[in-house]
């Protein structure tokens, strides 16, 4: 991507126009200052006006920052002209949560979330579009605007490019989104005609994690069936969803959030790594599980008969775990919605480890059995890499975390026997007096048997061992992006590949 200053940002490898987009200005940004008249005392007695600026924030037509809307406009050419073949809306999510962008959180993501309102960020994005689309007629005939966004910028696409009329939906490439819940009951609550959610569903794919709440929400009956449903067909949600197959099995807010791209998997042909029946189907399961119970949750919340402001509030403290939000309900309620969700991903962790033991055996003996096209046999390499990548690091992990319960259980046992110790001495010492029963015991200490320094330095290089087989995970999940050809004659450089990562770790 080329700025206005020249600067350059690499992509990634084998795109269109050599990877290279030019991010073009907003003609219409300028700074807004909300002012406020204050009667002020004046030195000779009286009062007089004084006007004093209480907020300063950016607006334009793609940004707002007073109503949290961010988007950006690229071109395949340094300028929008009749040599321009594609053009790029970029639109922001959510940043964390604040006072600062609480309207990202409750005017927009709890709102949609409870009440599947047309939320206000969507509104700006469809009249950012209306202007590029006529700007684009005008000036680049030929020009299609493709879409992306994550998170709550999903929502504000879907809406955004239904609010656009069937001829200003032509001008309109594809849509694709990362991390969204789906928009249907949206849609509907906005006027939308099946056959103009069709058209808008033609347009739009998703990437979505099955262990993420964003990715989820609205998404129940639509995955998957589970044991005990009856045949009644899966509902049809907006757009093409795709389960990704995660690197980490984590929860929406872990450190290693399930909600981020840094868990996504290349499928070793420059796409991302999804489930389906035959591959990771218990990830679908996972996925179905979840999306069931966000739906019974938020179900639950609306019968309490809470008003919005509350029930916002509440959707946001089940995200972040935020205790004073929890009392609203109970911290019961919260906790039952805490243990199902750990268990759908504990239980998804288990059966992923059984599907890739008997994966791992079943692609090499396809490829030692050969007769596997070129493609064919790209696809199979890179399956096995990512499989034996995310086998090695749950088994890891496991390891890792019982040497940690180890520790942690022989120091208790320590503990215990030194705490012990006084009250017994006590007991058996009968022709001695107390202070010298205290002088027997004074070096009968905790420090005296349990060396913390060693503690330490075994707990962290167990973390430091994990660490290193995550890097060799993501390098061989990387390697597997690198394939050209099954007969490629050049060898990956996985040394470069390693150290590369190893510099870019997220811990750096």
């Amino acid at each position: 991507m080329v700025t206005r200053k020249g600067e350059l940002t690499p992509g990634g490898k084998k795109l269109d126009h050599d990877g290279k987009l030019y991010l073009q200005p907003d003609p219409d940004l300028h700074t807004v200052e909300e002012t406020m008249d204050l009667q002020v005392p004046s030195p000779n007695g009286g009062y007089h006006k004084e006007t004093d600026v209480v907020n300063r924030y950016q607006k334009g037509l793609l940004t707002d920052e007073k109503a949290g809307f961010n988007a950006y406009y690229l071109t395949d050419t340094p300028t929008l002209g009749k040599d321009t073949k594609k053009t790029y809306m970029a639109i922001r999510g959510s940043d964390g949560i604040s006072l600062d962008n609480w309207n990202d959180w409750v005017d927009n993501d709890a709102q949609f979330a409870i009440n599947h309102i047309h939320i206000p960020q969507a509104k700006l994005a469809t009249k950012g579009m209306k202007v590029k689309i006529a700007e684009m007629s005008e000036k680049a005939p030929d020009a299609k605007m493709d879409l992306s966004a994550h998170s709550l910028g999903t929502m504000v696409s879907a809406q955004g490019v239904a609010g656009l009329s069937d001829q200003e939906l032509e001008k309109i490439g594809k849509v694709v989104l990362f991390d969204g819940p789906d928009t249907t009951k949206s849609l509907k609550k906005m006027g939308l005609s099946d056959e103009k959610i069709k058209k808008i569903s033609e347009k739009i794919e998703y990437y979505v994690n099955p262990f993420d709440m964003v990715s989820m929400l609205n998404r129940e009956h639509t995955i998957t069936h589970l044991p005990g449903d009856s045949n009644e067909p899966l509902k049809k949600p907006v757009g093409k969803v795709n389960i990704v197959v995660p690197l980490y099995y984590t929860q929406s807010f872990d450190s290693e959030s399930s909600h981020d791209f840094g868990v996504f998997q290349s499928d070793g042909k420059g796409s991302f790594l999804v489930a389906s029946e035959d591959f990771h189907p218990e990830l679908l399961r996972a996925g179905e599980k979840l999306a069931r119970l966000i739906a019974k949750t938020l179900d639950a919340l609306r019968k309490l008969g809470v008003n919005e402001e509350t029930a916002s509030n509440i959707f946001n403290s089940l995200m972040n775990g935020d205790l004073p939000d929890r009392a609203v309900l109970g911290y019961a309620f919260y906790h039952q919605f805490e243990t199902e969700y750990k268990e759908i991903i504990r239980v998804a962790r288990l059966e992923s480890m059984t599907w890739d033991r008997e994966a791992i055996t079943r692609y090499q003996h396809q490829l030692k059995n050969g007769g596997l096209s070129g493609n064919d046999k790209i696809l199979v390499q890179a399956q096995l890499l990512q499989t034996a990548a995310q086998l090695a690091i749950f088994e890891i992990e496991g390891m890792v975390k019982g040497a940690d319960k180890l520790v942690a259980n022989t120091k208790e046992d320590v503990q215990e026997i030194v705490n012990s110790a006084e009250p017994e001495a006590f007991g058996l010492a009968n022709y001695l007096s107390d202070a010298e029963v205290l002088e027997l015991l004074a070096d009968f200490k905790m420090s005296k048997f349990w060396d913390e320094s060693i503690e330490g330095e075994t707990k962290k290089a167990a973390a430091d061992f994990l660490t290193e087989m995550e890097q060799l995970g993501m390098t061989l999940v990387r390697a597997s992006q690198e394939f050209t050809s099954a007969d490629q004659a050049a060898a990956v450089d996985f040394d470069g590949l390693i150290k590369d990562t190893k510099k870019n770790w997220r811990s750096n």
